[in-house]
């Protein structure tokens, strides 16, 4: 019998509220958001008003045994149909104990629900490799790009009720960092702004989320784009007046190149400009796919050879070295607009 496939959070969310109970729940991933997210939704279905006090069981893999974890499973539900126990950060617990939590899922007590997460799953441990051939596994993945971000800002917009244009979708995911928490927060941090009135405008964004950081590097990977040494400096100069950190503008600049890298390998494959635009690039707005087209034909594919060894050799300085990060990054910036 195949083990079980695990599942991105947000296939689960969806078809969670039609399944039937799971006696085990594996969320695991690096976005402890997501993971809240799921643990809530979890929660909230078997958890009965009232019994919370008996039935609704929380434990730290840190702190609690696996021994008390099985007692607490092994006990009959006081008022719920199920008694819940949430056990915590599952991988730091000691392999003994993961063990007896993965021989108790073998044969798991029919009225309780065992919820596990952490934060990875190593599945050459004896006790995961049991655990997932019984378990329902939630992986909670942290975004890949802005489309990430831009599918959690259309469902959660719709959850709350509030409108925004596609501009206004746009910019909000440009002005953050990859990272839901962060987005959350910043979506919140509107709301506050607009004072509940059911709708965020390109304005509000720019005002509140658009003078961040993120929408700094936007402006200079456009003029790295167009070799604009000067143009880049003086942007390069503000934000580390700001205290950007080199690591952050390193990651920011490797995922424009790749962007670009890709645009000239479907050139070579003789591919249109307004193909490439239409089709393959979606993860760029679609009123800047035109301007990567555009910046592609600034840079060489040795030259774009050389800028990802340039990246990599400034994220290792970064890491690494006790330098300046504005020392790493003007040296970079320099190095890559005369590539």
């Amino acid at each position: 019998m195949p083990k079980p496939q695990s599942i991105p959070h947000y296939e689960f969310l969806k078809n969670f509220p039609e399944q039937k109970p799971q006696s085990v729940y594996y969320i695991f991933g690096p976005e402890n958001y997501l993971k809240d997210i799921v643990l809530k939704e979890i929660s909230g279905r078997f958890k009965s008003s009232g019994s919370e006090d008996f039935d609704f069981i929380i434990l730290h893999a840190d702190t609690d045994s696996a021994t008390n974890a099985l007692e607490q499973l092994e006990m009959m539900p006081f008022m719920a149909k199920f008694r819940l126990v949430i056990l915590k950060n599952f991988d730091t617990m000691k392999a003994s104990d993961k063990l007896l939590i993965a021989e108790y899922i073998q044969n798991p007590v029919p009225t309780s629900i065992l919820v596990l997460t952490a934060a990875k799953i190593d599945e050459r441990a004896k006790a995961n490799k049991m655990i997932s051939e019984k378990a329902m596994k939630i992986i909670c993945r942290s975004p890949y790009s802005t489309v990430d971000i831009l599918k959690w800002l259309n469902v959660e917009t719709k959850e709350k009720k509030i409108f925004m244009d596609n501009d206004s979708k746009e910019l909000f995911t440009r002005s953050i960092e990859l990272d839901y928490q962060l987005a959350a927060n910043e979506l919140e941090k509107l709301i506050i702004y607009t004072k509940g009135k059911g709708s965020i405008t390109i304005e509000d964004v720019r005002e509140t989320v658009g003078k961040s950081r993120t929408n700094k590097v936007f402006d200079l990977q456009n003029e790295i784009g167009k070799r604009n040494l000067e143009k880049s400096l003086t942007i390069l100069e503000n934000m580390i007046a700001n205290n950007e950190s080199a690591v952050f503008v390193i990651i920011m600049l490797s995922t424009f190149f790749r962007t670009l890298w890709r645009v000239k390998a479907l050139q070579r494959s003789n591919l249109s400009n307004s193909e490439i635009e239409n089709r393959y690039l979606p993860e760029i707005f679609y009123k800047f796919r035109k301007d990567y087209v555009n910046y592609a034909k600034n840079y060489s594919k040795k030259a774009i050879q050389e800028i990802f060894s340039l990246l990599l050799q400034a994220d290792i300085d970064a890491k690494s070295l006790n330098l300046k990060d504005e020392i790493i990054l003007e040296i970079l910036v320099y190095k890559i607009c005369k590539s």
